[in-house]
């Protein structure tokens, strides 16, 4: 290992620095600037917030083991999040900046109900705390490599590993907790741009450090001679359980990107956080643009390790994190191992703010002028110790899951989507809907089960999972509230 006391140094100088610019740039004068900014900042600030915050430390760790392991099909999903977040612009947005909502579920509470404005708010609390937890611990693997070795193996790897999620979670909760939203989205800038340019150098590093007898054309033909670089993979696979089966990943995508940008608290708050609708919109389709050139830098990332291992069998969660360890000198890998915190921290910061706002807003039924600034930040706290803890279930995970953290991620997100949109798709029907809360949120929830135990049983294609939740959720609400639909009242 390569670890040296100027990498520590530069992994503490941006942890620093990152607190300082967190802790300055926050302002909040009251509860509802504390969760949406005053809507005084600019639509690019907000669109690399939201690839910031969609990026976590599983697509900077893990998404260069997919190609290293397959191909680029997983570049079908991003193809797929582009068009989703167009049909977010057009369907779902207008939506709520007719009312100037501060959370998107209280859209629901206004057409089914409080009693369901909450329980789709528990059910985004529950899935962020689920899902953002494997991402956190995806981040503790290099930190927790490097600290182990700092520490000459004194303490186990478990130990280690509590040690570092405490320390994320405890630096992010500083910023998170005293500025709230005008500090998430200027550390998330920030991150943005350390964990690109430590993706950049590692592209350019591993590259230098090949065969120098291979060139670019000669690394190409050995990619694409070993299938490596393939995008659509046409018929190959089965198409009920292959999620990159001809287009089910851009259809995945399609969804997912409407289900995460349209009808999840997290990213939506950051397009009610603009000014207008057409910011909104702009920032909302630009990020997409810019998540699909992302996911390509990681995944040449892979390819290039595929090209220095060969056919390794290293770990697909842990082939980059070891590469960083391994082979960066220092102080770069400091730098490096400070981009891994910044794609996690970006995430966190941003769960934490929106989940604290969900929960006031909907869960608890109050309105945004009612929460004081202290009762905001200090339920901003309590889920930030949520999170941590939630952060310690992988570790208890079987292989098969901890081996493809990033499927996983998208699948526990994809179990509650097909429900949530199709309430959103079931409020825009012209006509008022006479459902009772107790049978629309037992809809919901019968749904969530069946999609997970379909998901648990059978090899299902990550594309089928939210289209399942979605049709086990309409035939519910048919079943017994049929009589009062008609085509012509859908817009």
């Amino acid at each position: 290992m390569n670890f040296q006391y100027p990498d520590l140094l530069a992994i503490l100088g941006y942890l620093t620095i990152v607190t300082a610019i967190g802790l300055y740039a926050g302002r909040s004068r009251d509860s509802k600037d504390f969760f949406l900014g005053g809507k005084s900042l600019h639509w690019t600030a907000i669109m690399l917030s939201i690839i910031a915050t969609e990026t976590s430390s599983l697509t900077f760790l893990n998404v260069p083991g997919i190609s290293y392991y397959e191909d680029y099909a997983f570049l079908q999903l991003a193809f797929g999040f582009i068009l989703g977040r167009v049909v977010v612009s057009i369907l779902i947005l207008p939506m709520y900046y007719k009312s100037g909502y501060t959370s998107i579920y209280e859209w629901i509470g206004e057409k089914f109900g409080k009693s369901s404005q909450k329980y789709t708010s528990a059910i985004f609390l529950i899935t962020r705390v689920l899902s953002d937890g494997v991402r956190l611990y995806a981040t503790s693997i290099p930190v927790a490599l490097i600290l182990s070795s700092i520490l000459d193996n004194k303490f186990s790897d478990f130990q280690i590993s509590i040690l570092t999620l405490f320390l994320i979670t405890f630096i992010t909760l500083l910023y998170t907790v005293y500025g709230g939203f005008r500090s998430v989205v200027f550390t998330d800038v920030i991150q943005f741009i350390v964990y690109i340019g430590g993706g950049v150098f590692s592209l350019v590093y591993i590259y230098s450090n090949l065969n120098p007898n291979l060139n670019i054309s000669q690394i190409y033909h050995k990619l694409s001679e070993s299938g490596k670089l393939t995008i659509f993979r046409g018929f190959q696979g089965e198409f009920f359980t292959s999620t990159y089966y001809f287009v089910n990943a851009i259809f995945a995508g399609i969804l997912i990107s409407i289900g995460s940008h349209g009808v999840d608290q997290m990213f939506a708050q950051r397009l009610l956080a603009c000014n207008t609708e057409r910011e909104s919109r702009l920032a909302l389709i630009g990020s997409g643009i810019l998540v699909f050139f992302q996911f390509l830098l990681f995944l040449m990332i892979g390819s290039l390790l595929f090209i220095h291992y060969g056919n390794s069998t290293e770990n697909q969660t842990k082939v980059f994190s070891m590469y960083i360890i391994q082979n960066i000198p220092s102080p770069i890998l400091g730098l490096l191992v400070a981009a891994v915190l910044a794609s996690a921290m970006s995430t966190l910061s941003s769960s934490i703010n929106s989940m604290s706002l969900s929960f006031l807003i909907d869960f608890r039924g109050q309105d945004s002028n009612s929460n004081t600034l202290a009762q905001s930040k200090y339920t901003s706290f309590l889920w930030g110790i949520v999170l941590f803890l939630s952060s310690l279930l992988p570790y208890y995970l079987s292989e098969r899951y901890q081996g493809g953290l990033v499927d996983l991620g998208l699948r526990i997100t994809s179990f509650t989507f097909g429900p949530m949109i199709g309430i959103f798709l079931l409020g825009k029907w012209k006509r008022e809907l006479i459902v009772s809360p107790v049978y629309l949120n037992s809809s919901i929830a019968i749904s969530i089960f069946f999609t997970m135990c379909i998901s648990y049983f059978f090899t299902v294609a990550l594309f089928f999972l939210i289209p399942i939740g979605m049709t086990i959720f309409f035939v519910l609400i048919f079943l017994f509230h049929g009589n009062q639909f008609d085509s012509n009242d859908f817009y």
